[in-house]
């Protein structure tokens, strides 16, 4: 992390989860703080992932693909639709 810390941001825990964080950040040659923030924006990044990214089968996949390389199918209400677009279009 490479840019200058300006904001704060405080939390009450636990003796023990504070033990735990020190002796993990000692371990690592890193501060508390620097550990605890490394690993929030961690946890944080995989939620954001998580909640932005569809996992599908290999199977359905395969079939969107196979959707997607048929030749298309004529579609009369489609077509009309398009039309009267067209249409509405042109007047403007």
């Amino acid at each position: 992390m490479t840019t200058s810390a300006t904001q704060r941001f405080e939390i009450r825990l636990p003796e023990e989860a504070l033990r735990q964080i020190r002796e993990a950040a000692d371990l690592e040659r890193v501060s508390a703080s620097k550990f605890a923030l490394e690993a929030a924006l961690e946890r944080a990044q995989e939620v954001i992932d998580a909640q932005r990214t569809w996992r599908v089968p290999v199977s359905f996949f395969e079939e969107l693909l196979s959707a997607l390389d048929a030749p298309p199918v004529y579609n009369e209400e489609l077509a009309k639709a398009m039309a009267e677009a067209d249409a509405l279009i042109e007047r403007r």
